[in-house]
């Protein structure tokens, strides 16, 4: 068998954005000076339920909140950057600000989340939205459903599970990979009963997955399969080139000794 895992593929179509909150890809027309304060500025207002007590930061969040919020609507305004990613990754950050310096139930933030809810059913948008929202309902304290499993060594890509218990002690830890640096997802099943048992990094853009189904009553117990997060694809028994739209098919095929075709 001829192994074409590492040609170009064809363009696809973009994927779903996907970042746990307050997190932010790198944005490439924010400017480094912006990302950097906000970044600066959670990792002080996170340490405490908001709204933040000290008056000083919350002046310099308040300024900081109209900054990103401004940046967004400049891009959202330029012919060549209205359909960029960035719109939306400063729109979200600008609300977060808020939400630290104003306090969740501030007219100020309603106006900032306001802008965050447009994007909602947006297809590629409607699961960073749901992630913003549930951040939101924790008062801005991510809640303890996700887990970073492992990452590659550069921190690009992150296995994350959401761990669930399917029955009396026998848990299920949902698995979805994500690029940090364009704050997309790779990976996720439609179906909540796969499970990542294992996960190795062969390098800094492969990662190889032991992955089982509860309850376990397929013929195999489990499946590895390798992702190539760079080309987007997956090898998985003798079958390579699987495009990751596909993968969830193929290896439930492969669960039950069946030949995916």
């Amino acid at each position: 068998m001829i192994n074409l895992f590492h040609l170009p593929r064809n363009r696809r179509a973009p994927e779903p954005l996907d970042l746990p909150p307050p997190q932010c890809p790198a944005l490439g027309l924010a400017g480094q000076s912006l990302q950097q304060r906000y970044a600066a500025f959670i990792a002080q207002a996170a340490e405490t339920l908001p709204p933040v007590q000290a008056a000083a930061l919350r002046e310099v969040g308040q300024q900081l909140a109209r900054e990103l919020l401004s940046k967004a609507i400049d891009l959202g305004s330029s012919k060549a950057h209205e359909l960029s990613d960035e719109i939306y990754w400063l729109v979200q950050s600008s609300a977060i600000v808020s939400l630290y310096t104003d306090g969740p139930q501030s007219a100020a933030f309603a106006g900032y989340r306001k802008h965050v809810d447009y994007y909602q059913g947006m297809g590629r948008f409607a699961a960073q939205v749901e992630a913003f929202q549930r951040y939101v309902a924790a008062n801005g304290q991510p809640a303890d459903e996700v887990e970073i499993q492992s990452h590659s060594e550069d921190d690009r890509y992150r296995l994350l599970v959401t761990p669930w218990e399917a029955g009396n002690s026998h848990w299920v830890y949902r698995p979805r990979i994500i690029d940090t640096r364009q704050g997309t997802c790779l990976l996720a099943f439609e179906d909540r009963r796969w499970s990542a048992d294992i996960s190795t990094w062969l390098n800094a853009w492969q990662v190889e997955l032991t992955l089982r189904k509860y309850p376990g009553n397929q013929a195999r117990r489990s499946v590895q399969v390798v992702i190539d997060c760079d080309q987007r694809l997956a090898q998985a028994g003798t079958l390579v080139e699987i495009e990751l739209s596909e993968l969830e098919r193929v290896l439930e095929a492969l669960l039950n000794g069946a030949d995916p075709t």
